[in-house]
């Protein structure tokens, strides 16, 4: 199971977001028992703003804890106008497969 996080901000907004996320790693850094970093950080830009994505691979027993690290880091972020974020779990073709009792090709 993985971790999927998206955000979207103002570009306006990207130094104060940058600075935020500086700040934010130091305070709530990764922690490879909880989850593992497969893409920290990819950034682009859209007609909407600028859009992050993140995706972490959850350790086995450890979904509480990765969305507790993950709702404080966007809490914090929260605190900038025009910042909206959304936070999901996610399956690999295996692990969704697999709900449905087949086996992934």
């Amino acid at each position: 199971m993985m971790l999927l996080t998206t955000a979207v901000y103002p570009p306006h907004m990207a130094q104060k977001v940058g600075e935020t996320y500086i700040n934010i790693m130091d305070k709530y850094p990764d922690d490879s028992s909880i989850a593992e970093p497969l893409i920290p950080a990819a950034v682009s830009s859209t007609l909407k703003g600028i859009n992050v994505i993140s995706i972490y691979l959850i350790k086995d027993g450890k979904l509480k804890e990765a969305m507790d690290l993950a709702s404080s880091r966007m809490l914090e972020f929260g605190k900038i106008q025009g910042f909206r974020y959304s936070i999901e779990t996610v399956y690999d073709a295996s692990e969704a497969m697999a709900l449905l009792g087949l086996e992934a090709p």
